[in-house]
């Protein structure tokens, strides 16, 4: 008994109905906005961002993507036509028209721990419509998993505290020689109240009153002495003088 002929190409055209089925299935995983990454031994980490397309066939033109809690430092490169921009929590790029596939740039200092999944929810913007990549979810190839990379070091919050400490001990430092000028300032000002005030002080009237009374009179004496007539000193006793005349024979 012979088999139709038509049975061949049905058994042909099963295989690659199958390869059509799993190609569509696996075309999601290469849908996302995927993110890779470098951390330097400074801690700064440098993000990729690859965008595979635009929200179906409308280009993208704005990338919005959430920043890890912690991170500091951020620093992103200007793709063409995009600018882009920091704002609290939220790292932006806007203004230009990608569209299809392009990538974006960014250096961040994230805090973890070597081995930590770092997720990094995007909003992709089109002329219409967009893409939400913001699942957090340990399946990558989730329909709206959001880009993650993972940290190759441990990463501590950089020294901006000690830097701010370091601002704060030289405003310290500052104001302790502000203290002490203006205590020296005051001390120089209690001298000179002080020295007005014994300018002021009756006592220090009467010690000069007293000073000029005895320069005064020791003048007055003074002067009295050399007034006073001298007593003329005796030569010596003299004795009656002898009649003068022709003497007695």
């Amino acid at each position: 008994m012979h088999h139709p002929r038509w049975t061949r190409p049905k058994l042909v055209a099963a295989p690659l109905v199958a390869a059509i089925a799993l190609i569509a299935l696996a075309a999601p995983a290469f849908a996302h906005v995927d993110a890779e990454a470098t951390t330097a031994t400074t801690g700064l980490t440098t993000v990729t961002f690859k965008v595979e397309h635009g929200c179906g066939t409308s280009p993208t033109t704005s990338m919005k993507i959430q920043l890890p809690a912690g991170t500091t430092d951020v620093k992103a490169q200007d793709a063409d036509g995009f600018t882009a921009a920091v704002a609290s929590d939220t790292l932006t790029w806007s203004g230009g028209s990608l569209p299809a596939e392009g990538t974006f740039v960014a250096d961040m200092r994230v805090i973890g721990t070597a081995g930590d999944t770092i997720f990094l929810p995007t909003v992709q913007g089109c002329v219409v419509g967009e893409n939400d990549w913001i699942e957090k979810t340990d399946d990558p190839e989730a329909d709206n998993a959001a880009p993650r990379f993972t940290l190759t070091q441990t990463v501590t919050p950089a020294s901006t505290s000690t830097t701010a400490g370091g601002s704060t001990s030289t405003s310290k430092a500052t104001s302790t020689t502000q203290s002490v000028t203006e205590t020296t300032s005051d001390a120089a000002a209690k001298d000179a109240q002080i020295v007005k005030d014994s300018d002021n002080s009756p006592i220090g009237s009467i010690v000069i009153a007293i000073v000029v009374l005895i320069i005064a009179g020791g003048a007055l004496i003074l002067y009295l002495r050399n007034r006073k007539p001298k007593t003329p000193t005796p030569s010596g006793p003299s004795g009656p003088s002898e009649p003068s005349g022709p003497s007695a024979e």
